[in-house]
């Protein structure tokens, strides 16, 4: 299923001000809003912001002492998400796969929903700390508690209506927003559990990690000594964003309607 693009790339300075990330065609338009999983399968082939900041001044420029967030609308405010990294490949996978959609397929609903319902089993903790935190809307939390309370109840009616509990809580599943936040609050919940830092809410950094990144921001590695030309490094990149489908007048047409 096909979505709205409302997702931005934002560089934020640490001095203030920021940078939206754009594509931009050949009549000279551009476009700077995407739909979430263009975005994650840009960013999770980069390490941090550093490397991504890095891959992105070589076809712009000032993206240099800052960090990126995602941002969007809703009722008529800013909210924003943090940026993913390959820190989680799975996430990056599932976004290639369903690249320009809000759905992802029914193999990977089963899926991740298995997985999430077998350690929510084995780990009462993980499930304390992803409800109590950014990870998950109010439509996942009612679908989930309905679906475990009818799960634990041994009351014939309620083991006669449990299928159509599983099947609210799969319809959950189906969105990749939802599995994106399940899978940042399972490496979040790791690194809970290892006593190290954890982005904020609002999406920004740590002092630790913003002390990092401004320390690699200026102090870049040592050039080689047979330096490519841009274009040849770019061209060296994985694929990182296939910018061909926004530069296809069919697709712009398409995306028009």
């Amino acid at each position: 299923m096909a979505g709205i693009n409302r997702y931005r790339l934002v560089y934020h300075y640490f001095d203030g001000g920021k940078k939206v990330f754009d594509v931009k065609y050949e009549d000279g338009t551009h476009r700077d809003k995407f739909m979430l999983t263009e975005i994650d399968a840009l960013t999770s082939k980069f390490s941090n912001d550093v490397e991504l900041s890095k891959m992105l001044n070589l076809v712009s420029d000032n993206y240099q002492n800052g960090c990126f967030i995602i941002e969007y609308n809703s009722n008529g405010s800013t909210k924003t998400l943090e940026t993913i990294f390959n820190d989680i490949p799975s996430l990056g996978q599932l976004a290639q796969k369903n690249l320009r959609r809000s759905n992802i397929s029914k193999e990977d609903v089963e899926s991740y929903m298995n997985d999430f319902l077998k350690l929510v089993k084995e780990d009462k903790e993980f499930l304390k700390f992803i409800l109590s935190r950014r990870y998950t809307n109010d439509y996942f939390k009612s679908a989930l508690s309905y679906y475990l309370r009818l799960k634990k109840s041994d009351e014939k009616e309620a083991q006669n209506i449990l299928w159509e509990a599983r099947a609210n809580l799969k319809k959950e599943f189906t969105r990749y927003k939802t599995v994106r936040g399940i899978e940042i609050g399972k490496r979040n919940y790791k690194l809970f559990k290892e006593k190290k830092d954890i982005p904020k809410v609002n999406g920004t950094l740590t002092i630790l990690q913003r002390a990092k990144i401004e320390y690699e921001l200026n102090h870049p590695e040592k050039a080689q000594k047979s330096k490519p030309k841009k274009r040849r490094v770019i061209d060296g990149q994985m694929a990182l964003f296939d910018v061909e489908p926004y530069t296809n007048n069919e697709y712009k047409n398409n995306f028009k309607k």
